[in-house]
């Protein structure tokens, strides 16, 4: 089985960081406890103003489940007026020698 890696990056708009990382924090927990979740961290930056989301799945359907979660549909409701950008990179682990 192949690690689904994935990589999010948002930036806050400006004047909207507390209210922008309150919600991505409150994605931790329940994704966290979900079934493939290997890692899910959540990183800041210096300012205050933007994440970087470092996630270890341990298949792309059980990540595809994660994102119909309810917490989920709960972030996908506000972050248009909170976030500048928000991208993902959906890749693989590659390691030494494979």
């Amino acid at each position: 089985m192949t690690t689904l890696v994935v990589i999010g990056s948002a930036k806050a708009k400006p004047g909207r960081a507390d209210e922008f990382r309150t919600v991505l924090k409150s994605l931790l927990l329940p994704t966290l406890a979900e079934e493939g979740c290997l890692r899910y961290e959540m990183n800041e930056s210096e300012d205050g103003e933007s994440w970087i989301f470092t996630e270890l799945w341990e298949s792309r359907e059980l990540w595809d489940r994660h994102m119909a979660s309810p917490q989920l549909d709960s972030y996908r409701a506000v972050v248009h007026d909170m976030a500048e950008y928000w991208t993902l990179f959906l890749g693989r682990m590659i390691r030494p020698g494979a």
